[in-house]
C-alpha cells in the first residue's frame, strides 16, 4: 500500500508532465508559418469592388501577413480590424477553421445611386444608407443623381438623419435614400429610370431611359402612390399618345398626373 505522499507526489509529477507537454505544443504551433488564408466573397450579383488578390495585398503591405508570419506574430484582430475599415466592406469576420487553416469571410458594399456633386467629386450612396467612395477596380452600373447635392460628408448616415426632426428639413440625403431604394427594388423602375435630377427646389426630376421627357417628382412623399400613377399613365396614356408627345409629365399633385406637350 502506497502511502499519502508518494500518491500526492506522483499526482503532482503528471500534472507537471501535461503542463510542460502543453507548453512544448503551444511553442511549437507559435512557431508555425501562417499560410494563406481562404476568402469568401458575398457580393450583390456582379458588384464586385473587391478581388481576393487585391485583399492580400493590401494585407500583405499593412504587414499583417507574410511568408514570414507565424502564429506567435500574427493577430487575427487586428487583421478583422483592418478589413472592417475598409470603405467597399459591410461586414467581415476573420476565424481559424479545423487544423491550420483560417479563413476571411467578407460582405462587400451595395451602391443604389451614384452621385455626382456639384463640386465635381463624386461617390455612392448604399443600400444601407451611407456614403462610399468610388472603386478603382469596378464601376457600378447604378441609379445617377445629378443637380443640387453635394454630399461629401463620409461620415453621414441616413437612419441619423431620420431619426432627427432638425437634419430633416435641411438635408436631401435621406429622401433620395427612399427614393433610390424604391428605385432599385423594382425592376421595372430600375430598367426605366437611369437618371435623378435634384432642382434649385431639392425636388426629384426623373429622367426614363426611353422617351425625351422628364417626370416631375417631387419629394419623397407617397413615393408608391406616385409610381403607381406614373406606370397607369406610361400603360394607358403614352401608349396611345406615343412617347414624343410630351416634354413633362408631373406626378406630384394627388389622384392626377399633369402632361406639358412639346
Amino acid at each position: 500500500m502506497k502511502r499519502p505522499w508518494v500518491k500526492n507526489m506522483l499526482w503532482f509529477i503528471g500534472i507537471v508532465a501535461v503542463l510542460l507537454s502543453m507548453r512544448m505544443v503551444h511553442h511549437a504551433q507559435d512557431d508555425k508559418l501562417v499560410g494563406i488564408p481562404e476568402i469568401l466573397l458575398d457580393m450583390h450579383k456582379d458588384m464586385q469592388f473587391l478581388h481576393k488578390d487585391d485583399i492580400l495585398q493590401r494585407l500583405s503591405d499593412k504587414g499583417l501577413i507574410g511568408d514570414t508570419m507565424t502564429y506567435a506574430n500574427s493577430d487575427i484582430h487586428a487583421i478583422e480590424s483592418y478589413l472592417a475599415g475598409m470603405p467597399e466592406v459591410k461586414k467581415v469576420q476573420v476565424y481559424g477553421t479545423m487544423g491550420e487553416n483560417w479563413c476571411i469571410d467578407l460582405v462587400q458594399r451595395r451602391p443604389i445611386a451614384r452621385i455626382f456633386n456639384i463640386d465635381g467629386s463624386s461617390c455612392y450612396l448604399d443600400s444601407d444608407g451611407t456614403l462610399m467612395p468610388l472603386s478603382t477596380n469596378y464601376t457600378a452600373h447604378v441609379l445617377v443623381v445629378t443637380g443640387n447635392i453635394n454630399e461629401t460628408d463620409f461620415s453621414k448616415n441616413v437612419d441619423e438623419i431620420m431619426n432627427n426632426d432638425s437634419l430633416k428639413t435641411i438635408e436631401i440625403l435621406d429622401d433620395l435614400y427612399e427614393l433610390s431604394t424604391y428605385v432599385c427594388s423594382d425592376e421595372f423602375l430600375s430598367a426605366q429610370f437611369t437618371q435623378v435630377y435634384i432642382n434649385t427646389h431639392n425636388e426629384f426630376e426623373l429622367i426614363p431611359r426611353v422617351g425625351d421627357h422628364r417626370i416631375l417628382f417631387g419629394d419623397s412623399e407617397h413615393i408608391p402612390g406616385k409610381f403607381k400613377k406614373l406606370e397607369l399613365f406610361y400603360s394607358e396614356g403614352l401608349s396611345r399618345a406615343g412617347w414624343e408627345q410630351y416634354d413633362t409629365v408631373n406626378v406630384m399633385y394627388k389622384d392626377q398626373v399633369v402632361c406639358s406637350r412639346r
